[in-house]
C-alpha cells in the first residue's frame, strides 16, 4: 500500500484513533504504521471483490461505509454494513488461505491494514506490535463467536417451536381423519345399492 505523510497521514492517523482496534496504540505506533505503508484507505466498487476465497493474505479489513457479501463455496453466508465492522482478519490469524470470499455490494471505503508490513519492522517492535494486534483481534473473534452462539440458540428454540406446532398440527390432522373414517365405516349405503340396481335393470 502507498505510504501516508503529512496532512493525510495525520487525518488518517485521526481515523484510527477513533476505533477500538487501535486503543492500545500510542500515536507514535500509528505514524510507523503509517510511514510502512501497512495501513490506507481502500475503495471498492459495487461487485469488486476485495477477498478471494483461498487466496493467501495479511490483510484484512475496517469497514468504513458501503456494504458487503461474504461468500464461502459459492454460497452467501452473510452481509456486513456497520461501520467499524473488521473481515478479513481470519487468514492473518490462521496463517493459511482466505475462507471466504467478499464482495462489494454498493460503493464501499475500508480501511486496509496490511500485516505483512510489521515483518519488516525491527525487533522488539514487531512482535510488539503482532501482540496487541493479536489482543484486540481475539476481543473481535470471541464477540463474533458469541453473536454467532447466540444466533445458533435462537434458530434451535425456533426450531423446537415450529416442530412443537407442527406436531399439534398432525395430531389435529390425524384426529380429523379418524373421525371422517369412522364416518365413512357407519355408512350403510348396500341396501341402496341394490335398490338402485334393480331400478335400472327393470324392464317397463
Amino acid at each position: 500500500m502507498e505510504r501516508l505523510e503529512g496532512a493525510d497521514a495525520v487525518a488518517l492517523r485521526a481515523l484510527m484513533r477513533q476505533m477500538p482496534l487501535w486503543a492500545d496504540f500510542v500515536d507514535a505506533d500509528l505514524d510507523l504504521l503509517l510511514r510502512a505503508g501497512a495501513v490506507g484507505l481502500r475503495q471498492f466498487a459495487s461487485g469488486e471483490t476485495l477477498v478471494e476465497e483461498g487466496n493467501y493474505e495479511k490483510t484484512f479489513f475496517i469497514l468504513l461505509g458501503g456494504a458487503v457479501r461474504i461468500v464461502r463455496g459459492g454460497r452467501a453466508l452473510a452481509s456486513l454494513d456497520g461501520p467499524g465492522t473488521i473481515f478479513g482478519e481470519m487468514s492473518f490469524i490462521l496463517g493459511k488461505g482466505r475462507t471466504a470470499t467478499v464482495v462489494a455490494t454498493a460503493p464501499t471505503e475500508c480501511l486496509a491494514v496490511d500485516m505483512g508490513y510489521v515483518d519488516f519492522l525491527p525487533s522488539p517492535e514487531r512482535e510488539d506490535f503482532l501482540i496487541r494486534i493479536f489482543r484486540r483481534l481475539a476481543v473481535v473473534v470471541a464477540g463474533r463467536l458469541g453473536s454467532a452462539n447466540a444466533r445458533k440458540a435462537a434458530l434451535l428454540a425456533a426450531i423446537r417451536e415450529r416442530r412443537e406446532a407442527l406436531r399439534a398440527i398432525v395430531a389435529a390432522e390425524r384426529e380429523v381423519i379418524t373421525g371422517l373414517r369412522r364416518e365413512l365405516a357407519s355408512l350403510d349405503t348396500a341396501d341402496d345399492e341394490a335398490v338402485l340396481r334393480e331400478l335400472l335393470d327393470r324392464k317397463f
